[in-house]
């Protein structure tokens, strides 16, 4: 028989196969540095100030562990994540101990109460890895379900996507759970390309049962490891059964291997977040508010087809941009054609956890875990017409790649535009005088409170002194300009002066001898502070207003366009030259000025 003049022999192929290899891992690599670029640029904005009332929260109740104490005590969020940030912080202040950039673990620890600057660069630096790692993921995770062709493909748009690149830049829970639902797919890959076992004849004498393997037990705890990052991950118990399912050799087998999978998940979530069994009554309250804030509100103030609405528009534009979600719709639609089933588990995960989405109060960062398994699919698309209209391909790719890639550009430089409260902040140091009764809001321009007022507000709350609240007591020098500061509304902070909303009016600002105010701005008019605004008449006059609006929109804040904010989900139009609400200042006639 002549032989095949087409033929490869083996050991060509096999060095074919080998380049092929090291080309791939070294185009992850590339483009695993191109993401990480993206994610770290502009990673120290708006420091020392934290403008992001999430990422305060959750890196207080990370580093409160510090106290000895490692029951987080709530349970809005599972604990793990929480457990990693204090120990990435724990090594972060080892290193600097090490480097002598601070003198003792303990100065490092200070440092969050008087400028948590390096705190927080470094726990965004810890988002910003796990971003830059989930790019990687999700190229593997492209060419098992595909080519490498579409892992590079796929990796590098989820490098550029913008909704990925903006929250990789915070200190939350999003974009790590992300990482870990890619991870997790990956082992499930493991199990679901295992051959099927074939059914034991009876008269073998065995009972058709074999070990359950390492892929299964791996898949299994992944995936208690996402859910103990973040609660909706449980939608990942969709394809972690159906592939333990997939193995076995009869029904019997398969509902052994689901009870496996679900054992050992739920065995390794509940060690990551343990004290959810020490207090049950707690997880379960803050389970019930987190669904009120987030699913109830969405159901009285929206409705199911407003909200998904909306998370459809953010899907189409703000994830990894209009041309890479059009390709991703043209990818669903080649890969059912060319494997349904291995595509309906793909979207096993991302497909229920939409339409859950779909019922809460829209917010893009629920979207972060969906932009994978999207950029996967618009590579599927791109990489099918490759190998039939290369060029069409590669120009849709290069138009999908290029535009996703200047507009997180663009976010990362917007972001690292001066806030709006900053220029506030700044102003009042060189203007108003020190010591000055200013009432403000919360997450407003970060000013310094005086010692007395520090005093006169834990008093007055009837609560022990905060650690926190006598480290800043005790700096000396004492920073200045520092003011008495009063807040709008009502808090549990024991060591802030509150004045409730409802309480406003003249004589209220007479009695706590308000002589400035700091106020925020909406578009929606900000209602809540209509009284106050209407007690000012005649009695005070705006005499600065910062904002965030370029002069071609108004820069007096009459453009329709929301103010950007780090954990809202207005857009970066151009009408925006920098984040923050606008802020107006107010001085008021009187005895207190």
């Amino acid at each position: 028989m002549a032989a095949d003049p087409h033929a490869v022999p083996g050991p060509d192929r096999h060095r074919r196969t080998q380049r092929a290899f090291v080309l791939f891992c070294a185009g992850l690599w590339l483009v695993f540095t191109v993401a990480l670029a993206l994610r770290i640029y502009g990673l120290r904005y708006g420091l020392p100030a934290v403008y992001n009332p999430d990422e305060v929260a959750i890196m207080s109740r990370a580093l409160a562990f510090g106290k000895g104490d490692l029951n987080p005590h709530n349970f809005l969020y599972p604990s793990f994540y929480f457990y990693a940030l204090f120990a990435w912080e724990g090594l972060t202040a080892l290193a600097a101990v090490a480097t002598r950039s601070v003198a003792t673990v303990g100065a490092f620890q200070r440092e969050f109460f008087l400028d948590p600057t390096r705190v927080f660069v470094a726990g965004r630096m810890l988002t910003a890895l796990l971003g830059a790692a989930t790019v990687v993921a999700a190229g593997v995770l492209g060419a098992r379900v595909h080519s490498r062709l579409a892992g590079v493909l796929g990796a590098l748009l989820l490098a550029v996507a913008p909704l990925h690149v903006l929250n990789s830049h915070y200190v939350k829970h999003d974009v790590p759970v992300a990482f870990l639902i890619v991870l997790a797919y990956l082992a499930y890959d493991k199990i679901w390309t295992l051959p099927v076992s074939r059914p034991v004849p009876p008269e073998s004498g065995s009972d058709g049962r074999k070990p359950v393997g390492g892929p299964l037990f791996a898949a299994a705890a992944i995936t208690g490891v996402a859910f103990s990052t973040h609660y909706y991950a449980i939608f990942l118990a969709i394809p972690l059964a159906w592939s333990a399912a997939r193995g076995a050799r009869d029904r019997g087998d398969a509902v052994r291997r689901i009870a496996i999978a679900a054992a050992v998940s739920a065995a390794v979530f509940l060690m990551l977040s343990p004290f959810i069994l020490v207090e049950p009554g707690t997880a379960l309250r803050d389970i019930r508010a987190n669904r009120q804030i987030v699913v109830d509100r969405a159901v009285d103030n929206l409705g199911y087809l407003s909200s998904a609405a909306r998370y459809g528009s953010l899907l189409l534009f703000d994830t990894a941009g209009p041309i890479a979600a059009l390709l991703a719709l043209f990818g669903l639609g080649l890969a059912v054609r060319r494997d349904a089933v291995r595509t309906l588990w793909l979207l096993a995960f991302p497909l229920p956890f939409l339409l859950f989405i779909a019922s809460t109060y829209p917010a893009s960062r629920y979207l972060v875990p969906v932009v994978p398994f999207l950029a996967v699919l618009a590579a599927i698309a791109v990489a099918e017409l490759w190998t039939k209209q290369r060029l069409v391909a590669q120009l849709l790719f290069a138009a999908a790649f290029t535009t996703a890639g200047v507009e997180s550009l663009r976010i990362d430089s917007f972001i690292r535009q001066t806030d709006t409260r900053t220029l506030a902040l700044d102003y009042i140091r060189t203007t108003i005088p020190a010591g000055a009764t200013i009432l403000t809001q919360p997450y407003l321009a970060p000013l310094e409170p005086t010692a007395d007022v520090l005093r006169e507000a834990v008093s007055r709350s009837g609560k022990d002194m905060p650690t926190k609240t006598s480290l800043q007591i005790a700096r000396d020098p004492y920073p200045a300009p520092a003011y008495r500061l009063i807040y709008l509304g009502q808090g549990l902070d024991a060591d802030k002066l509150y004045l409730p909303y409802d309480g406003l009016n003249a004589d209220a600002l007479r009695r706590e001898n308000v002589a400035f105010l700091v106020l925020k701005r909406y578009n929606d008019g900000a209602p809540a502070t209509m009284s106050l605004l209407a007690a000012l008449a005649g009695k005070g006059r705006r005499i600065a207003v910062f904002s965030p609006y370029s002069h071609a929109a108004g820069a007096d804040g009459t453009s329709q366009t929301e103010p950007f904010l780090h954990n809202s989900d207005a857009r970066i139009t151009a009408a925006l030259e920098r984040p923050g609400p606008v802020v107006e200042i107010w001085q008021i006639d009187g005895p207190g000025s």
